[in-house]
C-alpha cells in the first residue's frame, strides 16, 4: 500500500473518536460479557497477570477477538486490526473506542502499526495479533496458515512476553454451545535474544509455529477424547505422569539386581 493510500486510510477515522462513538462502545462490552459469556477458555489462569504481553492466536473469524478481549485483556490493551476493515469510517471509529484498534496494512512493513504496537508493550500493556493476516475460510480446518514474522520480529525486540493463544474452530456469535479457546505457557524466545532480528526471525516465526501446532494437540484431545471435560482430560495426564517410565522400570531392575549381588 503506498503512503498516500496508508494516510487515507488513517484519516477514515479518529484516534480520539466522539461521544457517540464512545457511548457504542460501552454497549459493546457489555454485549461482550452477554453474548460471550458462556465460552469456554481452558487454562485462562495461564494468561499473566502483570507486564507487557503479546498475545497471537488462530484466525477463523471477525469476532475471534472477543472473547480473548473480554475474558483475558478484561478490556485493556490493544489490537491488530486490517486496515481495510479501518477505511470504513463507521468501524474505524468504532473499534478505535472500542479496543483502540491498531490499523495493519497487510503486504507492507506498516511503520505506523509498528511504532503504535511498540508503544503498548513498552508502556507494559497487551497486543492481539493474529499472525497468519487473514482469517481461514474454512471454519473446521485445523491447518494454521503460514505467520507472518512481524508479531515475533516485536516480541524479540521488546522481549516481550509471546502468549499462544488457539481456537478449536470457527467462534459461532449467538447462542449457548460456545467455541473453545485455550491458552498455552508463555512462549521463552530468549534463546534468541542476543542475536540479530534478522539472523533468527525464521527460526523464531518456526519455534512459535511449532508451539501453536502442540496446542491444536491439546485441544483436540481435550474437546474430541474427553468431551470438553477439563478435570478429565488433567486426571488422566496426572494418571500417565504417576506410572513409571519402561526407562525407568528398568533402571530400577538393574538397581535391584546390582543390589541383590
Amino acid at each position: 500500500m503506498s503512503s498516500e493510500r496508508r494516510k487515507k486510510v488513517k484519516n477514515k477515522y479518529s484516534d480520539r473518536p466522539n461521544l457517540f462513538y464512545r457511548a457504542l462502545a460501552r454497549i459493546g462490552r457489555f454485549l461482550m460479557k452477554i453474548v460471550w459469556l458462556p465460552r469456554t477458555v481452558y487454562f485462562a489462569e495461564k494468561f499473566p497477570k502483570e507486564g507487557s504481553v503479546m498475545c497471537i492466536c488462530n484466525h477463523y473469524s471477525p469476532l475471534d477477538a472477543c472473547v480473548i478481549y473480554h475474558k483475558l485483556f478484561n478490556f485493556q490493551g490493544r489490537i491488530a486490526v486490517k486496515a481495510e476493515a479501518m477505511n470504513n469510517r463507521f468501524v474505524g471509529n468504532f473499534l478505535t473506542a472500542l479496543c483502540r484498534a491498531i490499523s495493519v496494512s497487510r503486504g507492507d512493513s506498516d511503520i505506523g502499526a509498528l511504532r503504535e504496537m511498540l508503544k503498548e508493550l513498552n508502556s507494559g500493556g497487551k497486543v492481539l495479533i493474529f499472525p497468519e493476516g487473514t482469517r481461514v475460510k474454512d471454519g473446521k480446518s485445523k491447518t494454521l496458515l503460514p505467520f507472518k514474522e512481524g508479531a515475533v520480529a516485536i516480541a524479540l525486540r521488546t522481549k516481550t512476553q509471546l502468549v499462544p493463544t488457539l481456537y478449536y474452530c470457527r467462534q459461532k456469535p449467538f447462542g449457548f454451545k460456545g467455541n473453545k479457546l485455550i491458552v498455552g505457557d508463555p512462549i521463552d524466545l530468549s534463546r534468541f535474544y542476543d542475536k540479530p532480528i534478522r539472523d533468527v526471525k525464521d527460526e523464531a516465526n518456526a519455534y512459535v509455529v511449532a508451539k501453536m501446532n502442540e496446542l491444536r494437540v491439546q485441544i483436540d484431545e481435550i474437546v474430541e477424547k474427553y468431551h470438553g471435560k477439563l478435570d478429565r482430560y488433567l486426571a488422566a495426564h496426572a494418571a500417565d505422569r504417576a506410572l513409571p517410565s519402561p526407562e525407568a522400570d528398568a533402571d530400577a531392575s538393574g538397581a535391584s539386581a546390582a543390589e541383590d549381588k
